[in-house]
């Protein structure tokens, strides 16, 4: 049975991505600093961000020679880290990046078909060993929020078969690309350069 589906073009998919890497690397640099004023976080939950910071350094840094983003400006909701200011709130935290990765490894999702219908193989590739980190980032933001068992899918949901609805979906939580959101928040801007990462992972580049 043939697919009519038009899918989004690698151009579309590339900008799309590198952007929301970018927004990622934004957010962990702020949830770091936050971390950095609250000794009452576990030690092992402050190394966990540590690595997830690298891991999505290690993406921005892959995806930023191959594509630019739209925009490196962005509102992200005072309720993601769980309070305006210096506020942070485990479970907040835990809900937002379990819902953020959700979102991203649909990206990454919609990223393999498009590369793959382009012929990319490698690329589609890529973009499916990205999905897999994203989905381990979502299984540690589901175990913050408390969510039993926190490793919940036998298979990926494929809810979003485009990036004009993963976009949309994020605007609807309240974050803003290049614009104010719908949620008290604020403006964050993309760190240049990045700060280094605060702890060494493995597996840095795509395979």
């Amino acid at each position: 049975m043939g697919d009519d589906t038009r899918h989004d073009s690698i151009e579309d998919v590339g900008v799309f991505t590198a952007t929301t890497e970018a927004l990622t690397v934004t957010i962990l640099t702020e949830l770091l600093r936050r971390t950095s004023l609250h000794p009452e976080v576990p030690s092992e939950v402050s190394v966990t961000f540590d690595a997830v910071y690298a891991a999505e350094l290690d993406h921005w840094n892959f995806i930023s020679q191959h594509f630019d983003p739209s925009t490196e400006h962005f509102w992200i909701p005072d309720g993601f880290f769980g309070g305006a200011g210096d506020a942070l709130d485990l479970t907040a935290v835990g809900q937002g990046v379990a819902a953020g990765e959700t979102l991203f490894v649909n990206t990454y999702l919609v990223a393999v078909t498009a590369f793959a219908d382009a012929g990319r193989s490698e690329f589609a590739r890529y973009s499916a060993e990205a999905a897999a980190c994203e989905a381990e980032h979502r299984v540690l933001g589901q175990t913050l929020a408390g969510a039993s068992p926190p490793n919940n899918l036998g298979f990926e949901e494929f809810v979003f078969d485009n990036i004009g609805d993963i976009g949309a979906a994020a605007v609807s939580a309240g974050f803003g690309f290049g614009q104010e959101g719908s949620s008290a928040g604020r403006f964050y801007d993309f760190p240049d350069p990045p700060m280094a990462p605060p702890i060494t992972i493995s597996s840095n580049e795509p395979k």
